[in-house]
């Protein structure tokens, strides 16, 4: 699970499932695991995954440490592996949307976007918000960009799926999630923006990995990478190995 770990920082491979912070109830939480297994208790998150999500998870020490990362995070750079429905037409691109977040725990940011769209915009209608706990692409939604690449292309039986490697240019809630949603490529098992069940037995919950971090650290760039998780290699190996055609690509 630990992938580095020095006096200031430590990076884990988070499995799907966990909570980055503790939660009520018994689901289980990276912070708590890593104050019961590693007697780690002052520990910040640098950045957030979805409970959901796999891979790559930074968190510092202590908290001069995470203030510190946290002034520098537009310099960061972070690199999924997403499962998709339907594949991209173009092989490489970048999403190009606002995304308007509605976090129930800050009414506050989305109450500011929807007054500043009004009175920037004051003759055209409202689209409707994003429901509550959710992200979506709205013109009074921030600034947003996902850099994509097709690493692979599937048809089965149950239909068209793409493999792709995705970076988001910032760090909206759900971002990836939702500018696939946009691109017309969901992640293939998404209960909020795409399918509620999956097509594959193997695959249980959200296809998305973090699967590279790349950022300043102590005046040189440091990379940390997580392997690909055994439910999405299994189901990829079984999507490889069902001898079905490969999808045709685009003139």
């Amino acid at each position: 699970m630990i992938l580095f770990s020095d006096r200031y920082l430590i990076a884990v491979n988070k499995p799907p499932g966990f909570t980055v912070h503790d939660a009520p109830g018994n689901s289980v939480s990276v912070m708590r695991l890593l104050r019961e297994q590693q007697g780690l208790t002052d520990l910040t998150p640098i950045h957030r995954l979805d409970k959901d999500a796999s891979g790559v998870l930074l968190l510092a020490k202590n908290k001069s440490t995470a203030s510190d990362m946290q002034r520098k995070w537009g310099d960061v750079e972070k690199t999924y592996v997403a499962l998709c429905e339907n594949a991209p037409f173009n092989d490489a691109g970048t999403i190009d949307a606002p995304i308007l977040e509605h976090q129930t725990g800050k009414p506050a940011r989305l109450d500011s976007a929807v007054k500043y769209f009004k009175k920037q915009n004051p003759r055209v209608p409202m689209p409707p918000l994003p429901a509550p706990k959710t992200s979506g692409v709205h013109p009074a939604g921030r600034a947003s960009q996902t850099r994509y690449r097709v690493l692979e292309r599937f048809k089965t039986a149950s239909g068209i799926y793409s493999l792709l490697e995705v970076t988001p240019l910032q760090g909206r809630m759900h971002h990836i999630r939702v500018h696939l949603k946009h691109l017309g490529c969901p992640l293939a098992l998404d209960p909020l923006y795409g399918r509620a069940e999956s097509s594959f037995q193997t695959l249980t919950r959200l296809p998305l990995h973090a699967a590279r971090l790349v950022f300043p650290y102590q005046n040189k760039k440091m990379t940390i990478d997580a392997p690909l998780p055994e439910d999405i290699a299994s189901t990829l190996n079984a999507i490889r190995l069902s001898g079905n055609d490969p999808v045709i690509q685009p003139s």
